[in-house]
C-alpha cells in the first residue's frame, strides 16, 4: 500500500471519530437539563395516586420547608416505589448530586437501615423516606426535594439552566459503623478529615484564634428554623498561610463537590471570590475523636459540623446559603416583580 493511501485511511478514520465525537456530543442533554430530562421520565412512570402524593405547585408552601428529624413528611415514600421507578429515582438522584454526593445520601439510607437493627422499636425505615416536586419540569421554575431522618436535598432550576442546591443536609449515626458488614463504614468522613488537617496546619497562636467563645453547639446552628447569617467569627482566610488557605478550600470543596461538577466549579468560584477577610474557620471540641464542632462562615452562608450532643458518633453536617436557600436569589434574578417570584 502506498504511503499516500495509509495517510487518507488516517485521515478517514480522524475523521470518523470526530464527526461520532460530535454526534454523542449532539445526542447527549446539556448539563442543566439532565436533572429535568430524568424528572420528567420519572413522573412519567407514576400513577395518577402517586403523582397527588408528590406532585405540587411552584408557589406550595412546603417548597421551602426543610427537616432533619425523625417524623411524617409529605411526599412520596420511596419504599411505595416499584423496580422501575426506584431506577429512575436512582438516576434522579445522581442527576442531582455528584458522584460524591449521591453515595453520601445513600450512606445515609444505609446507615438508616443499620438503626433499624439496632433500634427495632423506633420506627426507622429507610422505605419512609420521601421526594416531592414543585412546578413542572421543562415548563418555567420547579425544583424537587427527597428528605428523612439525617437526609435534606433541595434543588431549584428555571428555564434557562440556573440551579440552586441548598439547603443541603446530611446527618449520620453511627459516624463510623463499629461492626457488622458495613464495618468501618464513614459517610462523613471527609468532612472531618478534611477540617482535621486545615486545624493541624494552624500554629497554636492560630488554632486559639480560630476557637468560639461559650460552650460548644450541640447541633448545626443554621438549622429549618434560623432566618439569619451566623456572626464571623474564628480566624480569617486573610490570616492563613497559602498552604493554609488550599486547605481552607479542600475543606470547602467537600461541601460544594456533594453537586454535579459543573455547578460544583461554579459555586466554588463564586465563593473564592469573596474578600478574604469576609472568609472565617472557627471550632469547638476534640479533635482526637471527641465531640466536634466547627464552620466556614462567609457573606450568607455558612458550611457546619456538628457532634450532636455529648456524641461522637452522631452528627450532623450542612451547607445553607440564605440569599440561595431554595433559589431564592435565581428566581428573584429572573422575575420582574420580586413579590411574584414564586409563581
Amino acid at each position: 500500500m502506498k504511503l499516500n493511501s495509509k495517510l487518507s485511511i488516517v485521515s478517514a478514520l480522524c475523521i470518523l471519530a470526530l464527526l461520532s465525537g460530535a454526534l454523542s456530543a449532539n445526542l447527549a442533554p446539556e448539563p442543566h437539563r439532565l436533572m429535568e430530562n430524568t424528572a420528567i421520565k420519572f413522573l412519567n412512570l407514576l400513577n395518577e395516586q402517586q403523582r397527588k402524593q408528590c406532585a405540587f405547585s411552584f408557589s406550595h408552601p412546603e417548597r421551602r420547608k426543610w427537616a432533619y428529624l425523625p417524623g411524617n413528611r409529605v411526599g412520596l415514600p420511596v419504599g411505595e416505589l416499584n423496580q422501575k421507578q426506584r431506577t429512575q429515582f436512582t438516576s434522579l438522584l445522581q442527576a442531582g448530586l455528584s458522584s460524591a454526593g449521591y453515595f453520601k445520601a445513600e450512606g445515609v439510607l444505609i446507615l438508616e437501615a443499620v438503626l433499624k437493627e439496632l433500634q427495632p422499636n423506633a420506627g426507622r425505615d429507610p422505605g419512609k423516606y420521601v421526594l416531592s416536586f414543585f412546578g413542572k419540569p421543562g415548563q418555567g421554575n420547579w425544583g424537587w426535594s427527597f428528605e428523612g431522618h439525617h437526609l435534606s436535598v433541595n434543588f431549584t432550576a428555571d428555564s434557562k439552566g440556573g440551579r440552586a442546591s441548598t439547603p443541603l443536609f446530611y446527618g449520620v449515626a453511627p459516624a463510623t459503623v463499629a461492626e457488622g458488614p458495613h464495618q468501618g463504614f464513614r459517610v462523613l468522613g471527609a468532612e472531618v478529615d478534611l477540617a482535621r488537617i486545615l486545624f493541624h496546619s494552624f500554629n497554636m497562636e492560630q488554632q486559639g484564634n480560630a476557637k468560639l467563645a461559650g460552650s460548644r453547639p450541640a447541633d448545626v446552628a443554621l438549622g429549618p428554623n434560623r432566618k439569619h447569617a451566623l456572626k464571623s467569627e474564628g480566624i480569617s482566610l486573610k490570616n492563613m498561610q497559602v498552604e493554609q488557605r488550599l486547605a481552607f478550600f479542600d475543606l470547602v470543596s467537600e461541601y460544594t463537590g456533594n453537586l454535579p461538577p459543573a455547578q460544583a466549579r461554579v459555586e466554588l468560584l463564586r465563593l473564592q471570590k469573596f474578600d478574604a477577610k469576609d472568609l472565617f474557620f472557627a471550632w469547638l471540641g476534640d479533635w482526637n475523636g471527641g465531640p466536634l464542632y466547627y464552620r466556614i462562615t462567609g457573606p450568607n452562608f455558612a458550611m457546619e459540623y456538628a457532634s450532636v450532643g455529648n456524641d461522637p458518633n452522631h452528627a450532623h453536617s450542612v451547607w445553607r446559603d440564605l440569599k440561595q436557600d431554595f433559589g431564592q436569589s435565581l428566581i428573584a434574578h429572573h422575575a420582574s416583580d420580586p413579590g411574584k417570584a414564586d409563581e
